[in-house]
């Protein structure tokens, strides 16, 4: 079953799942605390932790590949303004700024 859920500073969220948008996007769209200034990939206010679905996930941009450090990313970190769902599935995603 496919089920979006956004764990930010105001709580954890339970949102439809929504492809080929931004996380940042979506976090905007339902008014939930999730940092972010440029929507660039410059600031990595909205550093995120995938903790379900990566497979769900669009592949990791060369805007996050620049911003966040190899080891970064190896532990599931991406930028929620780079993360689009690209297709149905569980995913769970959780705000970590520095």
């Amino acid at each position: 079953m496919a089920q979006l859920t956004l764990i930010s500073r105001t709580g954890t969220h339970q949102l439809p799942v929504e492809t080929d948008v931004t996380i940042v996007s979506i976090a905007k769209r339902h008014q939930l605390g999730w940092g972010y200034a440029c929507e660039r990939g410059i600031c990595a206010q909205c550093r995120t932790l995938v903790q379900e679905g990566a497979d769900c996930l669009n592949d990791v941009t060369n805007e996050e590949k620049l911003r966040l450090r190899k080891a970064e990313r190896a532990e599931g970190y991406r930028l929620g303004c780079q993360i689009q769902i690209v297709r149905q599935g569980r995913v769970t995603l959780a705000h970590r700024p520095y």
